[in-house]
């Protein structure tokens, strides 16, 4: 239901472009609360704003090209990164990611500080509550991918901004990141009069998967328990319709990324299947290149039990309104693609790729059933998480875990296996695959079993800071990630 409003074309606009972000201060803009929203509105528009956005153009979908749930088509351009032979400081399109989720920072802080200097009024906290909201949704994609990365506590100045080395220790980062999301927790409202405006549930959702990272077990099993016993969002009871595009914002959705048509790339998902979009020169998907990049691994398939709905949205072909057989292709590989995030607007060929409207959502009340199963497991054994974990198999048209795989529900080990497993195949595309590798520890190991063919190696577990971040910030020189030279 929560969807992140892109006021784009509306009167917030000319705030946008009239008053660059990187000098709002509180001296010079916040008067009014029309200010004060127009500033937070800013922040939410550098989550999904077209070329520049964290999730627009290809950065929607490149955390997918990078683990084990899929692999390359083979003539799909020069996306390098999921051979992980670019993933080196000079890779344009890792400076493209760094760059996309740290120049909002300043917009942030300038919302926070600015806001948090006005005279009291009914929504201040609320409004400080988004900003620190999306602030920590940044950094927290940002330690996960660089680690110490800079911290950007206040509004800098550009020269402060570019001297600013990275802290010590990533702790830092998670208790900012911590303490943003307490406070949103504590102030957002449970409910909003727009969609697209983070709750006190989205936080709560976000801030339990920031302690299912730390492995802070018993926080976020509570923060995903009160979720979805006293939320109001719940499972749909049709796995499909939780993606449809005529059914966006939809109540088993948390937090939800909107994209606008008529933005440049504001969404360019080039993972949906080649050649069945909108004619045109502007469809990438027509050209021998881009345009369903990547295909289902034979590991992910595997993972599906007989009977799993959920298998059934990874497909070789698709059938149009009036009748018409649309096979897919990928270049004489079979054409498993992921479809359960491709619009009927662009199978119907009303929408291209490389610019559609269709939203992104980032936390969903499955994910966090199963986050509120797995941490359960940790803290207690099986016993209590066998019921969040059964109410997404059971949409999915699986039998309870317990009558499969009985030992599952006195065994922890073999518990945690099967969580594991069950996110991969409820939340397969999503962008969250490579996050759950990386906090198990596992991705190095799981992507050399599954894709042979790829040159992953153990300091690919962190990205490089890209050598053009680090000619324009000196702060940063001499102080790369492990394995990689500047």
């Amino acid at each position: 239901m929560i969807a992140v409003l892109l006021l784009l074309g509306s009167s917030c606009d000319s705030f946008l472009e009239e008053t660059p972000t990187s000098f709002i201060s509180p001296d010079n803009f916040f008067a009014t609360e029309a200010d004060a929203e127009a500033a937070v509105v800013a922040c939410y528009n550098k989550l999904g704003a077209g070329n520049k956005g964290t999730h627009g153009d290809w950065r929607d979908w490149i955390f997918e090209y990078i683990n084990d749930d899929f692999k390359s088509r083979p003539a799909s351009g020069t996306i390098n990164v999921s051979l992980f032979i670019s993933m080196v400081p000079e890779e344009p399109m890792i400076f493209e990611s760094y760059r996309s989720f740290t120049s909002g920072l300043n917009t942030f802080n300038s919302a926070i500080e600015g806001i948090g200097a006005m005279e009291d009024f009914n929504q201040k906290e609320a409004l400080i509550s988004e900003a620190k909201f999306i602030r920590a949704y940044i950094y927290f994609h940002l330690v996960r991918l660089w680690g110490r990365v800079p911290l950007y506590e206040n509004v800098l100045t550009a020269e402060e901004a570019l001297s600013l080395e990275r802290v010590d220790n990533i702790d830092k980062i998670y208790t900012l990141i911590v303490e943003d999301l307490e406070y949103a927790v504590a102030n957002l409202p449970e409910v909003q009069t727009l969609e697209g405006r983070a709750t006190k549930w989205a936080a709560m959702s976000l801030l339990s998967k920031v302690y299912l990272t730390q492995e802070n077990w018993t926080n976020a099993a509570q923060l995903a328990k009160e979720v979805i016993d006293q939320g109001p969002h719940s499972l749909l009871e049709n796995y499909g319709d939780v993606f449809d595009d005529a059914n966006e914002n939809n109540n088993e959705s948390i937090f939800e990324i909107q994209m606008q048509i008529g933005v440049e790339k504001s969404n360019q998902v080039a993972n949906w299947p080649r050649g069945i979009g909108a004619t045109g020169a502007d469809d990438y998907f027509l050209g021998p290149n881009w345009g369903g990049v990547y295909i289902a691994t034979d590991d992910l398939l595997n993972d599906f039990e007989a009977g799993d709905d959920r298998r059934n949205y990874i497909a070789t072909s698709v059938v149009r309104s009036d009748g018409t057989l649309i096979e897919f292709n990928a270049d004489g590989l079979t054409p498993n693609y992921s479809i359960k995030r491709t619009p009927t607007a662009y199978i119907e060929g009303l929408e291209s790729n490389n610019n559609s409207s269709y939203n992104f959502i980032y936390l969903r009340l499955a994910d966090v059933y199963l986050m509120a199963a797995e941490a359960e497991n940790e803290v207690n054994g099986p016993s209590g998480a066998l019921m969040y974990i059964n109410e997404v198999r059971n949409r999915a048209g699986l039998a309870n875990l317990e009558v499969v795989n009985p030992s599952a529900s006195v065994d922890q080990s073999i518990f945690r296996e099967a969580v594991r497993k069950e996110r991969r195949t409820e939340l397969y595309d999503e962008r969250h695959r490579l996050f759950d590798l990386l906090r198990w520890g596992n991705l190095v190991s799981n992507v050399q079993a599954a894709r042979p063919d790829v040159s992953i190696q153990p300091h690919h577990v962190l990205w490089p800071i890209p050598v053009s971040a680090i000619l324009n910030n000196p702060g940063l020189e001499g102080d790369q990630n492990p394995g990689y030279t500047d």
